[in-house]
């Protein structure tokens, strides 16, 4: 019994090894495929696409932002009419500044001002908006497109005050405003912040320069 189990000993010893090294070898396999798909997984995850490049814009620039208007003083939110019978307030022209000009239709000193108004409007086209607001309350559109054909002011917007334009304007700026022979106007930049009242004669050059332009 001793002679027979002696020779078989190192048999099973020579299994066991050859055991050990295959299940080695097989831990080893599943190591490097499990390895593997680690980092490929990672690999997606972490890199953006191409035609999406990291912080947002092109070059990860942010997105531009638009500046907030200014905010708007009671009288720029009253409407009124105009010439031609439409109805506007200031504040709906933000985006292009706007130079306001209180006058009445009887006043001298308003027509010569509102001569040089107009050149400096025609020389302005589109970038900027010139208004002139009468304080007669009780003229109508038609009035106003007569007075405007009358003495050339073609590129002016004519409108007529309200009592409550009337009444705003006063708060704002006291009683010069409601004084048409001093010429009061206000300079109203692209964002609609309101500048000072401003009275006397004033230059077109002057004019276009109060509203940044050249």
């Amino acid at each position: 019994m001793n002679t027979a189990a002696t020779p078989a000993t190192p048999r099973i010893r020579g299994f066991r090894r050859v055991i050990v090294l295959c299940a080695g070898v097989v831990l080893f396999v599943a190591g490097c495929g499990e390895s593997g798909t680690d980092s490929s997984a990672e690999s997606t995850t972490t890199r953006p696409p191409a035609s999406q490049p990291a912080g947002g814009g092109a070059e990860g620039a942010p997105a531009p932002t638009t500046p907030e208007p200014a905010e708007l003083a009671a009288w720029q939110q009253i409407e009124v009419t105009d010439a031609n019978g439409e109805t506007f307030a200031i504040g709906d022209l933000v985006g292009r500044p706007v130079l306001v000009e209180n006058f009445a239709t009887w006043c001298g000193n308003c027509r010569k001002q509102l001569g040089d108004t107009q050149t400096a409007a025609a020389a302005a086209g589109e970038s900027a908006v010139f208004v002139a607001l009468s304080v007669e309350t009780e003229l109508d559109a038609s009035d106003m497109a007569e007075y405007a054909q009358q003495n050339g002011f073609t590129d002016i917007r004519f409108a007529v005050m309200s009592d409550d334009l009337l009444g705003a304007m006063y708060d704002a700026y006291g009683n010069t405003a409601l004084n048409p022979p001093s010429t009061p106007k206000i300079a109203v930049a692209s964002d609609g912040s309101a500048g000072e009242l401003v009275t006397g004669f004033e230059s077109p050059e002057k004019l276009r320069s109060a509203l940044g332009l050249s």
